[in-house]
């Protein structure tokens, strides 16, 4: 009678401890998969160095954010404060996204909204501007100091009215894949002296895309 209570004692003991083991393996993936679902910081100081060295960036941009995505891309976003959103006064957002791989970089100059200068659809949206369409109105490249790499300028029509511009440009390096996403105020026109004088003031090295001039 003791050995079989001390077998049957043993048997719970060890359904016990694999039950133990495996809620917290469970746990463990559970924490793992939540993690994964949200932006975690990283150091914005450190970036910003990386970025613009000692000098603070142009155009009053200030760091805003400075994450790694669930998709374990970077995203580092300087902006300017809500009392500098006058037209005409530049970007008002420049964000730098590191890629975990060379062909997210790319992606992001393939495909996009309509190609050309905005024709019919237009004139759609301004009869009726209950959609929003993207329209693009370059692809080409940019020249900066003695570089240029691939320039693409994007305007974005919302619903119900008013439009914006933005433009990507293609910093990526043979081992660091990294595009530069600037944004103007409300309806001013993207400005690619202003793009070139952000470039000038960014730090990071020449792109692998790009080319010198001469």
């Amino acid at each position: 009678m003791t050995g079989n209570g001390a077998t049957v004692e043993r048997a719970s003991a060890l359904r016990v401890l694999g039950t133990s083991v495996g809620l917290l393996a469970l746990l463990g993936l559970c924490f793992f998969l939540v993690q994964g679902l949200f932006a975690r910081p990283i150091d914005g100081a450190a970036k910003v160095r990386e970025y613009f060295g000692d000098a603070p960036p142009p155009f009053g941009l200030v760091l805003s954010e400075a994450v790694r995505l669930p998709t374990r891309d970077v995203l580092v976003r300087f902006a300017r404060e809500a009392s500098g959103d006058a037209p005409g006064t530049g970007p008002i957002e420049a964000s730098f996204l590191e890629y975990r791989s060379r062909s997210g970089a790319e992606a992001a100059f393939r495909g996009g909204g309509e190609e050309g200068p905005p024709g019919a659809r237009l004139k759609e949206w301004e009869r009726d501007k209950s959609f929003a369409w993207r329209a693009t109105l370059k692809r080409d490249e940019i020249a900066w100091g003695e570089w240029r790499s691939k320039l693409w300028i994007e305007r974005s029509f919302r619903e119900g009215g008013g439009w914006q511009d933005a433009a990507r440009v293609d910093l990526s390096r043979p081992d660091h894949p990294l595009v530069l996403y600037v944004l103007w105020p409300l309806e001013t026109q993207a400005d690619e002296k202003q793009l070139q004088e952000l470039l000038l003031a960014v730090r990071v090295g020449a792109p692998a895309s790009a080319e010198k001039d001469g």
